[in-house]
């Protein structure tokens, strides 16, 4: 059994390597019950195809730790990655990937909406699959939005309505509990990829956006009891991933694409497996 530290599981999951690993995320045979809140921890078992696997993360604002564990088909531990990184990864990866299913393909301008610990990881992936040239960083906290700036090589814009207007992709990771723009400001045809908000009080787009949209989910299930951006007005979605990877449902990009993530377990089985295997074949790690 091999264990991978936050400098290892970033060396063995490139953001490419991440994405692609969605695609086995979403498309695999899955289950992934309802994360449960136990102490301070958050739970999320789940299996994927013969693998089966369980992340426990801090749920303490500001204190990252935790772990993911994944086992075999016989139920033996395959290894243990450091959770956190892991969930950075693998929460950009899927919005990556969905970008990259539904954003007009010569996209050249990201917003990012939040500055927190998952934005870098959700720039990076949106670069991965589309050739964006100028990424305009937008947070409550200025000082959050000039250290992510710095470090992605973007620019501050004060107004999140004015960084909204200017851009072709739309990415946000806040806790927020009221939308974060305007729907005037959204321009036909942007690309929206909304990952902050994963329980029923939170919301970070405006519902005339989520009722306009062309709307894709990570998971029906889990949507239908944490997507508060689509509960709040009683959205269905348009397709899950699974039928975006499969060809059963197709975007139209008018006026909008909204994907909606909050999270599933398969989602780390799927990325812990990746690194895992990677990391053996770099020698990377501890083994155990």
């Amino acid at each position: 059994m091999r264990y991978l530290n936050p400098e290892e599981v970033r060396a063995a999951l490139p953001m490419p390597d991440a994405i692609e690993s969605m695609v086995h995320a979403f498309g695999g045979d899955r289950e992934a019950p309802n994360r449960m809140l136990l102490g301070v921890s958050l739970f999320m078992p789940g299996r994927l195809d013969s693998y089966t696997g369980v992340k426990v993360v801090s749920s303490i604002p500001g204190d990252p730790a935790g772990i993911v564990a994944v086992f075999d088909e016989s139920g033996h531990p395959l290894g243990l990655v450091d959770g956190p990184t892991l969930s950075a990864i693998r929460t950009a990866a899927a919005p990556g990937l969905a970008t990259d299913q539904m954003a007009p393909p010569d996209a050249c301008v990201l917003a990012m909406l939040g500055a927190g610990a998952m934005a870098a990881d959700q720039v990076a992936a949106v670069r991965a699959v589309r050739p964006i040239g100028e990424v305009l960083v937008w947070s409550r906290t200025e000082a959050s939005a000039r250290a992510l700036a710095d470090q992605v090589g973007g620019q501050v814009v004060l107004d999140a309505d004015e960084a909204v207007a200017r851009a072709d992709v739309v990415s946000t990771a806040t806790p927020s509990r009221s939308p974060l723009f305007e729907v005037s400001s959204l321009q036909p045809g942007t690309h929206v990829n909304a990952v902050g908000a994963f329980t029923p009080e939170m919301v970070e787009i405006p519902g005339e956006v989520v009722e306009a949209a062309f709307v894709v989910v990570d998971d029906r299930e889990a949507a239908a009891v944490e997507a508060g951006d689509l509960l709040r007005v009683g959205r269905q979605p348009d397709a899950d991933m699974a039928d975006l990877i499969a060809g059963r449902a197709a975007p139209s990009s008018e006026p909008f694409t909204l994907f909606k993530s909050v999270g599933i377990a398969s989602q780390d089985i799927a990325a812990a497996v990746r690194a895992l295997s990677n990391a053996e074949h770099q020698n990377l790690g501890t083994v155990l």
